[in-house]
C-alpha cells in the first residue's frame, strides 16, 4: 500500500523527462532585450543612411584621390557591418517570435556566423581608419 503523505514518493525518477519547459526557457527574450534590439535597428538604419550617402557622394560626385578612397573603403566596411548588424538584430527578435524549436541548432550556428563577420568588417573598419590617420600624420611632415 502507498502513503500518499509521504512526500518522497512523489519524486520517484521516472522516464518521462518534460522537454518542453527547457525549450520554453531557450525560446524566451526578456523584454529589454527585444527593446535593446529595437534601438539598435534603429541606430543601424541611421547609421546605413549616412554611410549610402557618403558612398554616392564619394563613389559618384568626387574625384578620387587617396584620402577619398580610403574613406571610401571605410564607408564600404562600415556599411557591410551595419547591414549584417542589423541582420543579426531582425534575427534576435524574429527568435523571440518564432521559435521553432527544431530549428535552434541552425538558427545558432546562423547567428554565429553573422556574428564573425560583424566583427570581421569591424576589424577592417577600424584598419581603415588607422590608414587614414597614419596617411594625415604622413602629411603633416
Amino acid at each position: 500500500e502507498t502513503i500518499t503523505t509521504d512526500l518522497s514518493l512523489s519524486n520517484l525518477p521516472s522516464a518521462y523527462v518534460d522537454y518542453g519547459e527547457y525549450l520554453r526557457h531557450i525560446c524566451f527574450v526578456p523584454l529589454e532585450l527585444k527593446a535593446i534590439a529595437a534601438v539598435c535597428m534603429a541606430i543601424s538604419l541611421c547609421g546605413l543612411v549616412g554611410n549610402g550617402l557618403v558612398l554616392w557622394l564619394l563613389g559618384c560626385h568626387m574625384k578620387q584621390n587617396p584620402s577619398t578612397t580610403y574613406i571610401l573603403y571605410l564607408a564600404i566596411a562600415d556599411f557591410c557591418m551595419l547591414l549584417l548588424f542589423l541582420l543579426l538584430m531582425l534575427a534576435v527578435l524574429s527568435f523571440s517570435l518564432f521559435c521553432l524549436h527544431d530549428l535552434i541548432l541552425s538558427y545558432s550556428k546562423v547567428i554565429l556566423a553573422i556574428d564573425i563577420l560583424c566583427q570581421y568588417f569591424q576589424l577592417i573598419s577600424l584598419a581603415f581608419l588607422t590608414a587614414v590617420s597614419v596617411e594625415q600624420c604622413l602629411a603633416v611632415f
